[in-house]
């Protein structure tokens, strides 16, 4: 199967890039609504933990029963199974590079080098969606979509909001960062 190149996976995406930048905006805005004397007490790995709850529900409300679209929950692992770019995505918290910072699991582990998923057609294009925040933890920066590969990331695309694009703009950006050898 040949390759697919960053262009052709993000426009196949097309629509649904909107709904991931919404369910990583909306799950963001929701968490910082928590009461001030709530939020002093978390740090950022329960930042990250609400987060994703919200996001893992905001996808749940977005995606479920939707034709084309699958639910996998590989041994704890949440991915979304999209038929028609065939790409499965996960949604995770991501450093301006589009890689996870967290420790990870055999499942996550797995995923991101790329052994075959159980009950799968032909092997899906992995992906994870999410967001990423300034260093201070509290502003949202951008969604992003990222191509992991291993401990690395393959690029990273930066999905620009809907009422910033202009007429006939991509609704992406390529925000890959060149790294030095």
């Amino acid at each position: 199967m040949p390759t697919r190149t960053m262009d052709e996976i993000m426009d196949s995406l097309g629509p649904l890039l909107d709904e991931f930048d919404q369910i990583a905006r909306t799950s963001h805005t929701r968490y910082r609504s928590y009461k001030a004397e709530d939020l002093i007490e978390l740090d950022s790995r329960a930042q990250a933990a609400c987060t994703y709850a919200h996001m893992a529900s905001a996808a749940d409300r977005a995606f479920l029963g939707r034709e084309s679209i699958r639910p996998i929950d590989l041994r704890g692992l949440k991915l979304w199974f999209f038929e028609k770019p065939n790409v499965v995505i996960r949604l995770k918290k991501m450093d301006e590079d589009g890689r996870t910072r967290n420790y990870p699991t055999k499942q996550a582990k797995q995923f991101d080098a790329g052994y075959d998923l159980p009950e799968l057609p032909m092997p899906p294009v992995r992906l994870t969606a999410g967001y990423w925040l300034d260093e201070t933890g509290t502003v949202f920066e951008r969604t992003q979509v990222a191509r992991p590969m291993g401990r690395r990331t393959m690029w990273c695309g930066a999905i620009v909001p809907l009422e910033e694009r202009k007429v006939g703009e991509r609704p992406w950006i390529d925000v890959t960062r060149q790294h030095r050898l």
